[in-house]
């Protein structure tokens, strides 16, 4: 599965939810590197701006690396426990189901056109 989301993911398909403010996390690849990071109006963020601080972003510059990382996550792993709010504990979260309705090309998951940011 997790090659499928990096083929996915390279084919610039990103995996976001695309609502007004806190949008959980997401998978985008950008500018030969993949990024797993906060989501914020749609887009993945390298600021938080609710409460003014660096968004959590980690990237992985090659397939491979991304790979053996999604690989080895789990909804346990991704569930944002590590945080001091619990508004983001399982808030939007990247999980199994996500993954495999991202990488199955599943409508709910696509992000439309107009939120393209090319």
């Amino acid at each position: 599965m997790a090659e499928q989301v990096a083929t996915a993911l390279l084919s610039g398909r990103i995996l976001a939810s695309y609502h007004r403010d806190y949008c959980g996390m997401g998978l985008q690849y950008l500018k030969g590197t993949f990024v797993y990071g906060e989501v914020w109006d749609g887009q993945l963020q390298s600021w938080n701006t609710f409460e003014n601080r660096p968004a959590s972003v980690v990237t992985f510059q090659d397939q491979a690396a991304f790979v053996a990382w999604l690989g080895a996550q789990s909804d346990a792993t991704l569930d944002r426990r590590e945080m001091a709010e619990p508004f983001y504990w399982n808030n939007q979260t990247v999980t199994r189901q996500r993954l495999l309705a991202f990488a199955a090309c599943l409508a709910s998951e696509m992000r439309p056109a107009w939120a393209s940011n090319e």
